[in-house]
């Protein structure tokens, strides 16, 4: 937990995590409707929700999901640990975990994923705690169905990428071999199971939690924002889950296994297949490696399988040399990559990793704490354009001693007609101390701080122009210069040159 708030976000990462912070705080004046995709993460909105009530003060949101994030990892190293049946050491367990960077790149910022992976760690760990803790062994595998119903389906309503994750859930329930042979043991069970999902199904549904409707929408919504993502962009994004190194000993193992299963003809690998497959839905468009984490959380498992496999053909001494190699090989990864290279030898060695750059940040191919500390060195200089302009806005406000009245040309081509501009300057206003007056995003958006008041509208051309004729008041006045979206070299005039000059705003101040 420690590592994970020393090197978190405090002010914004990718900028979804925003727009959905944005709508925590400010829910009253939004609702449902008008937050970022609320119905693909209704049970995220509901807890923050809550937590921002009880806390009381939005800036610590930031930190909620470092701190539940490292419950995840410790949850998922009990797992693999559990899973093994304490046959490989902790060490090597955790570095089952930190091979695989999204788990905790998942961890460092604000975003559903963390919070629906939670419920859904818990799941699996249920799963294969097998060992009763109590004396009756029929009631434990009861409670242990009940429990993990009621957490996966919950995992998939904190965020609905989970539901990718049920079919293979499902299979490992189904061959759950825990359970008594009896048949009607495991009929008792999986009927626990599913009644305990579909209860907390009608529920979600009576209480619109759960609205198919929206869903689509948001779906129908996503495709079409990622359209134009090339399937050479989404490979490498899927490259990006782990390092060079660690992909082809995958790749082996797994060559292997399908291969012992041939051999074995066990009919079960046709069906695990079918159930690891909608693992990878997302990957004709795989924009972020974020969205394989419902299938990434199983990958340690995988290795902790192999690992075991491993040493039932090797002697102590040689399993011990081969766990040791291993483990320095994870914690190498942390500080130096292994990547791919256009150049003869096509491998290279190196501290400073490729960036790849998705739609949730960063990511890099190893060398992971170098990637991780690019999300701390953000907290001063922003790699996303929309949040360090935002930024910029709402500290030029603040240095602004007297009211600060903020235009904007109301043109549909315009680049300041973009709402998430004033939303997003707003929060970083309240991250100070404003209060919301009125909200309307579209329009006009009015905060106060003691007796300063801001004001950011859009406006007519008339009252762009003679605005203080029209509404005489003691006001300092920033005209945002209106730039087409047609223009070519619209974003360089926008985000750079209107940027640069708020500083000149501030120095007239002074």
């Amino acid at each position: 937990m420690l590592f994970l708030l020393f090197f978190g976000d405090r002010v914004g990462w990718e900028g979804d995590d925003i727009e959905q912070l944005d709508g925590i705080i400010n829910f009253s004046h939004k609702g449902k409707n008008l937050v970022y995709r609320y119905y693909w993460q209704p049970l995220t909105y509901q807890l923050n929700l809550w937590l921002n009530s009880w806390l009381n003060h939005p800036r610590l949101l930031f930190f909620i999901p470092q701190i539940i994030g490292a419950a995840n990892i410790s949850i998922l190293l009990i797992t693999i640990y559990t899973f093994s049946r304490r046959r490989l050491n902790l060490i090597l367990c955790f570095c089952f975990l930190i091979i695989f960077p999204e788990i905790i790149f998942c961890s460092l910022y604000y975003n559903s994923t963390v919070f629906a992976m939670f419920p859904m760690s818990i799941a699996i760990l249920l799963l294969f705690w097998t060992e009763s803790p109590i004396k009756t062994k029929k009631t434990w595998d009861n409670f242990r169905y009940c429990a993990i119903g009621m957490t996966s389906t919950l995992a998939v309503f904190f965020r609905l990428d989970f539901l990718l994750s049920l079919p293979l859930l499902w299979y490992l329930i189904l061959f759950d071999n825990s359970l008594k042979s009896k048949i009607e043991q495991r009929l008792k069970v999986y009927s626990i199971y599913m009644l305990t999902s579909l209860s907390l199904l009608v529920f979600f549904s009576v209480t619109d939690v759960f609205n198919p409707r929206k869903i689509i929408d948001i779906t129908n919504s996503h495709h079409e924002g990622v359209n134009t993502w090339t399937i050479q962009q989404s490979l490498v994004n899927l490259f990006s889950v782990t390092n060079l190194v660690i992909w082809i000993i995958l790749i082996i193992s797994l060559f292997y296994f399908v291969l012992i299963k041939i051999k074995n003809k066990d009919w079960k690998l046709g069906l695990l297949i079918l159930c690891v497959l909608p693992l990878f839905y997302s990957l004709p468009n795989l924009t972020s490696p974020k969205y394989l984490i419902p299938g990434i959380i199983f990958l340690p498992l995988f290795c902790a399988s192999t690992a075991l496999r491993i040493k039932s053909k090797l002697d102590e001494n040689q399993f011990k040399s081969l766990v040791f190699s291993f483990i320095i090989l994870s914690l190498f990864l942390q500080i130096v990559a292994i990547q791919w290279v256009p150049r003869i030898p096509f491998i290279e060695i190196t501290a400073n990793p490729n960036y790849i750059y998705t739609h949730d940040g960063i990511r890099v191919p190893g060398g992971y704490l170098k990637g991780y500390n690019e999300v701390k060195k953000a907290q001063i200089n922003s790699y996303h354009r929309p949040i360090k302009f935002s930024r910029k806005i709402a500290q030029v406000i603040q240095q602004i001693d007297t009211n600060v009245t903020l235009i904007y040309l109301d043109k549909s081509d315009s680049f300041a007609t973009e709402a998430w501009i004033w939303t997003f300057t707003t929060f970083y206003l309240e991250l100070e101390g404003y209060q919301v007056e009125h909200y309307d995003r579209n329009n006009q958006i009015v905060l106060s701080l003691a007796d300063k008041t801001v004001i950011m509208q859009r406006v007519n051309q008339e009252q762009y122009e003679n605005y203080l004729d029209i509404n005489p008041q003691k006001t300092t006045l920033i005209k945002v210069p209106y730039i087409s979206r047609k223009d070519p070299q619209g974003l360089k005039k926008f985000f750079e040159d209107f940027y640069d000059s708020l500083d000149n705003l501030v120095s007239r101040q002074r």
